[in-house]
């Protein structure tokens, strides 16, 4: 057996990234199985390669292609998963949240021009009312999600999943539709 670890194969992630007023979509060469895993390591920015770029005010305007983009982290308000592999992993890391062994929390947050409302999963240790303060990660995950563009209430979106960065949270409260 090999002292070092084994080294997981890099691979294409696909990523979808909003900021404030632009959606993102484009591909990451990476070893990392998971958005969450890109968007909480140490590196303040994101590289990204075959990019589509959509302004979120004007969702008719032509979308704007290019053959890379660098996005800084903390631009990034939310990102949705959407790779075919981490679909699968997402599924079966949902089972937990089914067997109890995490708190589910129905919340209402308000991130810069975007209204969330969806689950919160918290381990049992955690309050709601901490989560902004003590979570060691930045970039947070939320499942059964109803996403609405504050500045053009017509683009509503629904996602399984997001992960939301916690530094844009405006407002959080507990008991949302």
């Amino acid at each position: 057996m090999s002292e070092y670890p084994s080294r997981l194969v890099d691979r294409w992630l696909t990523l979808e990234l909003f900021t404030n007023f632009h959606r993102i979509t484009g591909q990451l060469w990476t070893a990392e199985l998971r958005t969450n895993g890109v968007l909480n390591s140490s590196d303040s920015q994101v590289l990204l390669e075959r990019v589509t770029t959509t302004p979120l005010l004007r969702p008719t305007a032509n979308t704007i292609e290019s053959g890379f983009a660098r996005i800084n982290k903390n631009s990034i308000v939310m990102a949705v998963p959407n790779d075919s592999h981490e679909k699968d992993r997402l599924a079966q890391a949902a089972r937990i949240y089914f067997r109890g062994e995490l708190m589910q929390y129905r919340v209402l947050m308000v991130l810069g021009n975007f209204e969330i409302s969806g689950n919160l999963h918290l381990e049992p240790e955690l309050e709601l009312t901490q989560v902004l303060l003590q979570r060691e990660e930045n970039f947070i995950g939320m499942t059964d999600v109803n996403i609405n563009f504050l500045p053009n209430p017509a683009l509503r979106v629904t996602a399984n999943s997001v992960l939301i960065n916690r530094s844009k949270v405006d407002f959080l409260c507990a008991g949302a539709p």
